[in-house]
């Protein structure tokens, strides 16, 4: 798995006839170079390190020392072998003192001495253990590693999280003491031998992992352990189950019939443009092409979308090409047609037709195979379908919402998207910005989350410590709206104080606040000290708009008290 380095090779040696006198290998050693003396029955190796042993004898030349000890006489080896796992517990068996190293036309090119051996093998295997414990802490995946008899000897920060158990409580102890031995994938792989790839595991009732496992084997083919990593898809599970029925908390299926589009909180220039199009969009019948990252809200503004549009009283369906495995897309989207041997006379309509004269949102479109895209396409430029396994075209006047992670451009160059879908959807295209790009719109949201989780938990609803708002704004949020709204679920669940603070937050906003009020406390010195005012303009300017306008956390920033920075503002005229 990885390249030896630095391999004790000496290559600094001269080569005498075997009838040299000892005193000329003596002094050739005194100079710190190895003597090599051979003949066809006999190879012998003198190193710097064998001086003190020849004063010991009282033969002058090499060949009356040879007759009268084998101590210096060395084997050889070739060198290709030597760094391989595999012969390894050869060379040991073999190696006396030195070894002697063959290239590949058996030409001899250096020597090892035992004790530069013994320390490079040493370092070898300590680098071994320091890159696996470095991968096992850097991958992403759950990582267990247990010896013949089940015993654990790995266990990665990962597999601490995902089963809520530390390292120090299972390490040494056998894995069956926290699992249920019947469903341990890694002790039936130990028991059988075999591999396992991507195979779904249930080692808890409430976790679901996609695990691969494989047995640790050693030089002689015995296993000796096993190692298994372990994909969680727990969130995957529980969003396939969920797909089936209406979220409890999140989007009302019911908007104000004033203004649908106030459901989107938010003023700043980025979602503004992303309403004003929406709004042109919802009073027409063409198809929308929305395009974001995952959770920036695509299937909400899709439902806004309808229920600002003639169809309001009509359904809103959604289909999830990533969730739906590809062998019921076709059926799930244009339904199958009835007979003899599919168990119904009438068929089953698909949502295309279910959705009729309403809006069918499709999401990821991009997972959608090309046969599919082709019937798609005919459908929206004919609006007929034909069911699956049917021939009769049936007339539908679904309007279709599409909506994509992916830059479908890309995918048409690489063959993965059809050419005559893409231009047939992408009339109107609307790019959601992601949360990080709107930091302006985050207070609004996290107040209208805060009273929307404080009614379902029948809490009251919190105010926010000012540096809970900094941390909410300076937060790259990956996970985009879902990922806020989770936060202030989560804050609302664990609150019990009428004010939210830094602690009640997730560790990783947590840290991102401790680095940023660090990076900033050269911001607090230069602003109390007697600066220039334009440079003081520009740092309460550069606070507030890190703040999304938040004036105690702005002021919390710049290491003043709100007063003073209320006064600071009248005095230079800030807004």
């Amino acid at each position: 798995m990885f390249i030896p380095e630095h391999f004790p090779l000496n290559t600094q040696f001269q080569t005498l006839p075997i009838e040299t006198e000892l005193s000329e290998v003596t002094a050739l050693l005194h100079n710190g170079t190895a003597v090599l003396v051979h003949s066809d029955q006999t190879v012998a190796l003198f190193t710097p390190e064998d001086m003190a042993f020849l004063h010991a004898f009282s033969a002058v030349y090499v060949t009356e020392l040879l007759q009268m000890t084998s101590f210096f006489t060395t084997p050889l080896h070739a060198l290709a072998h030597l760094t391989t796992q595999a012969n390894k517990h050869e060379l040991q068996n073999r190696m006396k003192r030195n070894l002697l190293c063959l290239d590949e036309e058996g030409t001899i090119v250096g020597y090892l001495t035992s004790v530069g051996y013994a320390d490079y093998a040493m370092k070898e295997a300590q680098k071994w253990y320091a890159y696996f414990a470095a991968l096992a802490d850097t991958v992403t995946d759950a990582v267990t590693v247990v010896d013949r008899e089940g015993a654990v000897i790995c266990w990665n920060p990962v597999a601490e999280d995902l089963y809520g158990l530390p390292r120090a409580d299972i390490v040494g102890k056998r894995i069956g003491e926290h699992f249920d031995i019947e469903t341990l994938m890694v002790l039936k792989m130990l028991d059988e031998g075999r591999l396992i790839r991507n195979t779904y595991h249930r080692p808890r009732p409430e976790t679901h992992v996609l695990i691969n496992a494989s047995p640790i084997k050693d030089a002689a083919g015995t296993i000796i352990g096993g190692i298994a990593t372990e994909q969680d898809i727990t969130q995957l599970v529980r969003l396939n189950e969920q797909l089936t029925t209406v979220e409890s908390v999140g989007l009302p299926l019911e908007a104000s019939h004033d203004d649908p589009f106030a459901l989107i909180k938010g003023k700043g220039p980025a979602i503004g443009k992303v309403i004003q199009w929406a709004k042109k969009v919802a009073a027409t019948e063409t198809p929308v092409l929305l395009i974001g990252e995952s959770g920036v809200g695509k299937e909400q503004l899709a439902q806004i979308i309808h229920q600002s549009s003639s169809r309001s009283a009509q359904p809103f369906l959604t289909v999830h090409c990533g969730v739906v495995p590809a062998g019921i897309l076709e059926t799930e989207l244009f339904g199958y047609q009835g007979g003899a041997f599919s168990g119904s006379e009438s068929g089953q309509p698909g949502k295309l037709e279910q959705a009729k004269e309403g809006t069918l949102f499709i999401n990821d479109i991009e997972k959608m195979s090309l046969d599919l895209q082709a019937k798609l396409y005919r459908y929206i430029t004919q609006q007929t379908l034909v069911r699956s396994g049917g021939n009769q075209p049936i007339n539908v006047r679904t309007r279709i919402i599409i909506a994509t992670t992916q830059d479908l451009a890309s995918k048409l160059a690489a063959h993965e998207f059809r050419t005559d879908l893409y231009y047939a959807l992408n009339v109107v295209s609307i790019r959601i910005p992601p949360l990080r790009e709107r930091i302006e719109d985050i207070p609004a949201m996290v107040h209208m989350y805060l009273k929307q989780f404080s009614m379902h938990y029948q809490k009251p609803a919190p105010s926010l410590a000012p540096e809970v708002i900094l941390a909410l704004t300076q937060y790259e949020w990956p996970g985009n709206i879902q990922e806020l709204k989770n936060v202030i679920e989560r804050s609302i669940i664990l609150n019990e104080d009428e004010m939210l603070t830094l602690d009640q937050l997730p560790p990783a906003l947590q840290e991102q606040q401790s680095r940023l009020v660090q990076d900033d406390e050269s911001v607090t010195m230069i602003l109390k000290e007697k600066g220039s005012i334009s440079d003081d303009i520009t740092l309460i300017e550069e606070a507030l708009a890190k703040t999304a306008g938040n004036k105690s956390a702005a002021a919390k920033l710049l290491g003043i008290s709100r007063g003073t920075l209320y006064n600071k503002m009248k005095e230079f005229d800030i807004e």
